[in-house]
């Protein structure tokens, strides 16, 4: 409780000079801002602004004026200077040169009353002006304007910083697709949709091969949003950068900086999860995908006999899996051992002849079919012949197409999503897909767009970073608008303010196919850390990654471990990679397959739990997988841990991605941990060393925890057959782990629920159980060598509970009652194996 107890202390200081106590006689007493909404904001002596909450917590605790030397950072209140940004553009990288036309004029003085006040420099002229407004319950919004006619050339802007104070506990966590921090304190991040890069320096220097190697904060979905451990959200909204200096200039000052026009909002919590939730309800939840979203995902290549091939070999192994994704459908190449797409937006039927039959073969064996599409029109391509000379591509100053290298060194132009003729076409082609058999697809790039080119809609430089949001509603407009009432879904990679609301699914980009911690599997995390917070939670990777342009294929190793990380993600899915020929995968030999198998069982017996979970996100904000300090936002330690992840609040998952790993520290918070697969309890906060072999990986339970899972049998979640069951084979039916020790509660998506109290301090002595259904309860015998429900019995440390229907299961040890679990909804013959841990 530090954090609090010293913003606390700051508060106090503040109403000390509200009384005019220690005051200084020459400056304007204090003057308060008649903000509501929960704020509670001053201007202290005339100059500084302070934003609270109404409980005392100082949430933006202002910067005085002060000196600003020549090219060095403005760590006061507030300051402006007026910019010429360019931008030199590389396979969708982007370095900025920003070119300032004088000094930084510092923020003197507040003046104004109620909600406005005015920011002036020394001689009295005004510089920017702040319109304070609270939507609703802790929302507060600070529109910040500039006077003066806005420059006709998009590249020039008047910025503004606005800086404030940094403590010792401050902690800043956020920004979307981050894949080196999960906490940014120390850092200036930068939010500018960009390509990552492939291996991303420790820095954000621009130096050497920047185009191909990203900087530390390079992004494709750098959402302007961070959460603080003070207890609040702030978003800067914007469609051009903000810059975001966390401690990181100085370490007492922390600031934002952005071009004027620009919306900052403050959701206050006062708690992580109610800043998350405030926010997402103004700027966009997570979507409730499709159910079939979250059953194991395979992904085949190299033509219909092959997609064939692996869909039978899936089948005839019995392995749970609900997803075949064929990024190739419109072709493929050869280069050496690489493969890449061919450029087109239909399908190819040299590789594919009898699409249309192997999409209905998929369904017929409980397959979903995704297939691809990217936003680039290649010149020579058929899509080109469509839609160049509509003038429906991107276009320079001039006029002319915007043509430019593209991913496969050759000339490319991109289809203008201002343009009503380019989003129809596109949109289209979308619905083309889906009438042969398909699914869904991967809405692949998004990152591109030249910022000196022109759309439809203007210059291109405001439309950059809303490219990926533009793209993103083409995908959704043509799956929302056929109407025939089947589920489908897209998975995107790029984001902006507005993609949570959008994207079905959202992956971490092209990872290299090893551990190294710059772009390998250690970023998977942090990213997905931070884009829960801004959003988006239905979140995936490539199992034994992507990229092998720089470094090794993916190793047996590597594939074993990234498998593991997978079953525990919100969504599980395979990818090739760039060299599918030269990397390990499921199929390499009998151990990878087995360890495959039991791994995809794993994540589809998962599905009651995540799809609760899912809901949750769309109804809440608060994302699947959350960062450590989500849960424990009081827990220091818990901010900058990138090697751990929570699913929900009660599972943490620890996976091994150092080669030739077998143990790992896990850092456990406050709490009783237990470890999934078994064992005794630990009581956190402890950082216990664990065993972890390859082809294991470390879990730990909450107590409190309740995870529902499907019995065996469910092979898919959509297309369900006889042959191939869906989740109605196994009905209401479930295996529930409990864990002992506190309360907690679960709802899955269905509305069974499981409410768990906690009456007395649990042991590690026997549990006796009664079961009650709606009438008396009634005392739980042995089970026979062939369980027959209701009965108990004790296998491996857990106490096996059989029963039937709903109805509230008491746990006694000792003769007293130590716990009770309520199991409400679902049919009276509904079978249930609880696993209990205690």
């Amino acid at each position: 409780m530090r954090a609090r107890n010293l913003s606390i202390g700051l508060v106090s200081s503040v109403m000390a000079l509200a009384a005019g106590c220690g005051g200084d006689p020459e400056k304007p007493p204090p003057q308060t801002l008649g903000l509501g909404g929960g704020f509670a904001a001053k201007v202290l002596e005339g100059e500084r602004l302070v934003v609270a909450a109404s409980d005392g917590r100082v949430l933006l605790d202002g910067l005085a004026p002060g000196k600003v030397a020549a090219d060095a950072p403005p760590l006061v209140g507030f300051a402006l200077r007026e910019v010429a940004t360019t931008w030199q553009t590389s396979f969708g990288a982007f370095k900025p040169t920003v070119t300032p036309s004088g000094a930084w004029r510092v923020g003197q003085s507040l003046h104004g009353t109620a909600n406005d006040l005015a920011i002036q420099d020394a001689d009295g002229k005004p510089l920017a002006h702040l319109a304070f407004t609270t939507p609703e319950a802790g929302h507060l919004v600070v529109r910040i304007t500039a006077p003066g006619t806005p420059e006709s050339d998009p590249t020039k802007s008047k910025r503004l910083s606005w800086g404030f104070a940094c403590n010792a506990d401050d902690h800043f966590a956020g920004f979307g697709a981050q894949s080196w921090d999960a906490d940014h304190r120390g850092q200036t991040v930068s939010t500018f949709v960009t390509e990552g890069g492939i291996g991303k320096s420790t820095t954000d220097d621009y130096s050497g091969l920047w185009e191909l190697v990203g900087q530390r904060h390079s992004s494709q979905a750098p959402i302007p949003e961070y959460l603080s451990r003070r207890g609040y959200m702030l978003v800067a909204k914007t469609d051009r950068t903000a810059t975001f200096a966390l401690c990181s200039e100085k370490d007492t000052a922390a600031r934002v900086e952005t071009d004027l026009p620009v919306e900052i909002h403050v959701f206050d919590g006062p708690e992580p999860k109610k800043a998350i939730e405030r926010a997402t309800n103004t700027f966009g939840r997570p979507r409730m995908p499709p159910l079939a979203v979250f059953a194991p995902w395979i992904d085949a290549v190299f033509g219909s006999a092959n997609v064939r091939r692996v869909a039978q070999k899936v089948r005839d192994n019995a392995i749970p899996m609900g997803v075949m994704w064929t990024e190739d459908w419109r072709g493929g190449d050869w280069n050496g051992d690489a493969y890449a797409l061919k450029e087109e937006w239909e399908v190819d039927r040299g590789l594919y002849p009898d699409f249309e039959k192997v999409a209905s073969d998929l369904h017929t064996s409980g397959f979903d079919f995704l297939v691809y599409f990217n936003p680039f029109v290649y010149d020579g391509s058929k899509a080109w012949s469509e839609t160049e000379p509509n003038g429906w591509l991107v276009k320079n100053a001039s006029g002319a197409d915007y043509v430019f290298q593209g991913a496969k060194f050759t000339n490319t132009g991109l289809i203008d999503l201002d343009s009503a003729g380019g989003r129809s076409w596109a949109i289209t082609k979308m619905r083309d897909a889906i009438a042969l058999g398909a699914d869904g697809w991967m809405l692949d790039y998004g990152e591109w767009l030249p910022t000196d080119g022109v759309t439809a809609a203007g210059p291109a430089y405001d439309e950059h970073n809303r490219y990926p949001v533009l793209w993103q509603t083409v995908g959704r407009e043509a799956i929302d608008g056929v109407g025939d009432g089947i589920e489908r879904f897209y998975f995107a990679r790029s984001g902006w303010l507005g993609t949570p609301a959008l994207a079905d699914v959202f992956w971490a980009g092209d990872q290299r196919t090893n551990f190294a911690t710059d772009d390998g599997m250690p970023t998977v995390i942090p990213m997905g850390i931070g884009l829960g917070i801004t959003g988006i939670s239905t979140y995936g990777h490539d199992i034994g990654g992507y990229q092998s342009a720089t470094n090794e294929p993916t190793s047996k190793e590597v594939y074993f471990r990234w498998t593991e990380l997978g079953a525990w993600s919100p969504v599980m899915r395979t990818h090739h990679g760039s060299k599918p020929k030269l990397n390990w995968t499921w199929e390499s030999d009998a151990e990878t397959l087995a360890h495959f198998k039991r791994y995809a069982s794993l994540h589809m017996a998962l599905v009651p739990t995540l799809s609760g979970l899912a809901k949750v996100a769309s109804d809440t904000g608060l994302p699947m997988w959350r960062g450590l300090a989500i849960p424990f936002p009081d827990d220091a330690s818990a901010w900058p841990i990138t090697d751990e992840v929570m699913l929900g609040d009660g599972l943490l998952v620890a996976p091994v991605q150092a080669p030739g790993a077998t143990s790992r520290s896990v850092y456990l918070p406050m709490g009783r941990w237990f470890p999934w697969n078994g064992g005794a309890p630990t009581v956190g906060p402890a950082t216990p060393t664990v065993d972890a072999p390859v082809g294991e990986i470390p879990v730990f339970a909450r107590a409190g925890t309740i995870v529902p899972m499907y019995p065996d049998g469910v092979m898919t979640l959509a297309y369900g057959s006889a042959s191939v069951p869906d989740a109605s084979s196994v009905g209401d039916d479930r295996v529930v782990r409990v864990f002992l020790g506190d309360a907690g509660a679960f709802t899955e998506v269905s509305g069974l629920s499981y409410a768990l109290e906690a009456v007395g301090s649990v042991s590690d002595a026997s549990l006796t159980a009664t079961f009650a259904a709606g009438g008396p309860a009634t005392p739980l015998t042995a089970c026979a060598a062939m369980p027959v429900a209701p009965c108990l019995e004790e296998v491996s440390g857990e106490t096996l509970v059989h029963v039937t229907g709903p109805g509230v299961v008491s746990f006694a040890q000792g003769g007293g009652e130590v716990a009770r679990l309520t199991v409400t909804g679902g049919s009276p013959a509904r079978k249930l194996l609880l696993r209990v841990a205690h």
